[in-house]
């Protein structure tokens, strides 16, 4: 041995005394150190707590989403505005949000969905009380009322993201999660008929049409302290039991990593994710922006007045009261996502066809049962769909933010434009503006169409394997990614070929892009695509605002 050697050996080798005392101690410290005890599941009577509390943190936003519109002509009268006024002071909503979802989007996504509950449900409360004041007192002013819609659209936009965010922390796919969404639904639409139905009726029984909007602001501040409930208990529940964090690749105690901003993610989405974006662009636009015309539609098919064309329009909202938590229980046990977006896309289809060339009163009720069909079929798979498809849960927020980003400009593109083709009606008929809506029911119908197709055919299998994922059941899952593994793998790459990976790890792969030139150029393709579609809705506003397009659209249409 070199004389390097023995004193490099020398130096780093402790004396037997040495040795023995450091044993000792390591050993003294050891047993020093008081193991935690492991923390208990989560109860099942918590989770339904979750769920109960965060329905009702967007209780009062649902509630007030159909005020504006409802009194219409009270609000047209008493603050001496036409229509190309109203029309800017109700979409202006839309507009707010075409931006600020996806900023808010990685807030969420940052710093998770209770507190963001609390400071979103927080703007909604101020915007809701700035609204009720424009209208006390006499003050009737229309610029007020304008500020308080868009401070609340601040806080409408994305609180319901805020929501499903904390929703994909606490269920998993397949486990509860789309019984939560649907039971959320559900109490939204039943908020919003409520308000919307008996906005009137408070208006002209108590003497003032912002008693309905004062009305709202209570409601928002019991969402408010619902939120702010939900804060707490997360943080308890946290530090006394085993929260498994669902939106996280791999299961994790209740431990939060910090989350970072990250653009880059959008432009990593896969390319299923912007299918199912295409397909809500024409889909959830369509739907949700119908309401901006439903109840004149209902009047002048049906020869009657507002009440009656109001009930008549609004009872849409009753049917997926019962129906969406219903689905949310059927997605969770059999999948069939793609599925049923393509049902919806057909009840769509089918109600804008009997609407446009029929005009017999029961053909009209039918065509409506339709549309109630498709708007109850809508919400619960698109959000199930979005965090089955996309490769790492933790952007969940992000990705539904660009979604509902989109979907606003295409509310505003299409109420605008069906405006302008009421004007330009002779006679002020919605019959050509609905044909607008039936080309949007043919074009979400071909788009979810195509999405079905590649489910079941070997190429789309391999080129939109995340399509496939979401649509099997959910304990079938591993064995087809196992099969869509063995699919693509001459296709893969060399990190995607090690066959010692995991089946979660494989399907994080195949949910991820494809790489390759052809792969990012079409992804960038569609981001671009993204921002001409929201682009193009703040342009066509500007010239519906020149036109004087009829201000019937949705008050806070949030377009999920």
């Amino acid at each position: 041995m070199s004389t390097a050697s023995i004193r490099s050996a020398n130096a780093v080798a402790p004396t037997d005394a040495e040795g023995k005392y450091g044993q000792r101690q390591s050993l003294i410290s050891v047993l020093s150190v008081p193991v935690p005890a492991a923390k208990p599941k989560l109860p099942l009577r918590w989770q339904v707590v979750m769920i109960a509390l965060t329905c009702m943190c967007t209780f009062g936003n649902h509630w007030s989403n159909g005020l504006i519109v409802a009194l219409k002509t009270t609000i047209e009268k008493n603050l001496k505005i036409n229509n190309s006024e109203f029309a800017t002071l109700v979409a202006v909503t839309n507009l707010v949000n075409t931006f600020l979802c996806i900023a808010l989007g990685f807030v969420i996504d940052k710093f998770g969905g209770p507190l963001m509950s609390v400071i979103l449900a927080a703007f909604h409360l101020a915007g809701a009380i700035v609204e009720a004041g424009a209208t006390t007192n006499g003050l009737n002013s229309y610029h007020v009322l304008m500020a308080g819609k868009i401070i609340a659209a601040i806080g409408d936009g994305s609180l319901d993201n805020a929501q499903h965010k904390i929703f994909t922390t606490y269920f998993a796919p397949g486990k509860g999660f789309g019984v939560s969404i649907g039971i959320i639904w559900s109490m939204a639409n039943l908020a919003q008929y409520i308000g919307q139905s008996t906005a009137n009726v408070m208006s002209e029984n108590l003497g003032s049409y912002s008693w309905p909007l004062w009305i709202s602001a209570v409601i928002s501040l019991f969402s408010l302290l619902c939120a702010i409930c939900i804060a707490i208990i997360d943080k308890f529940l946290r530090s006394h039991y085993e929260v498994v964090d669902h939106s996280k690749r791999v299961d994790q105690p209740s431990a939060r990593k910090a989350r970072t901003f990250n653009w880059p993610a959008v432009r990593q989405m896969p390319f299923t994710f912007w299918f199912v974006i295409l397909f809500a662009t024409f889909e959830n636009a369509g739907v949700q922006s119908f309401l901006s015309i439903s109840t004149q539609f209902a009047q002048q098919r049906l020869n009657k007045g507002a009440v009656v064309g109001g009930w008549v329009s609004s009872f849409y909202l009753l049917l997926p009261v019962g129906l969406v938590p219903l689905e949310g229980v059927f997605i969770d046990a059999y999948g069939h996502r793609v599925t049923i977006l393509f049902l919806s896309g057909c009840m769509f289809l089918i109600s804008m066809l009997l609407l446009r060339f029929s005009e017999t009163v029961p053909t009209f009720v039918c065509a409506y049962v339709f549309y109630a069909f498709a708007q109850s079929l809508t919400p619960a798979p698109q959000v199930e769909i979005l965090r089955s498809i996309i490769p790492d849960s933790r952007y969940y927020a992000t990705a539904f933010a660009i979604k509902k980003s989109i979907i606003q400009g295409s509310i505003v593109i299409i109420v605008t434009a069906a405006g302008r083709l009421q004007d330009l009606s002779p006679n002020d008929s919605l019959e050509s503006a609905v044909t607008v809506w039936l080309v949007y029911a043919f074009a979400c119908v071909l788009v979810s169409g195509a999405l079905l197709g590649a489910c079941y055919t070997p190429f789309g299998k391999r080129c939109l394997p995340a399509a496939r994922l979401s649509e099997v059941r959910p304990k079938y899952l591993e064995r087809e990614v196992e099969k869509l593994w063995e699919l693509r793998l001459h296709t893969a790459t060399e990190e995607s070929k090690d066959e010692s990976a995991t089946p979660k790890q494989k399907e994080v792969v195949l949910k991820s892009p494809v790489p390759g030139s052809v792969s990012s150029y079409a992804r960038w393709v569609a981001v671009g695509a993204g921002f001409a579609i929201v682009l193009t809705a703040w342009v066509i506003f500007g010239f519906g605002v020149e036109w004087g397009v009829h201000g019937n659209i949705v008050s806070g249409t949030t377009g999920e």
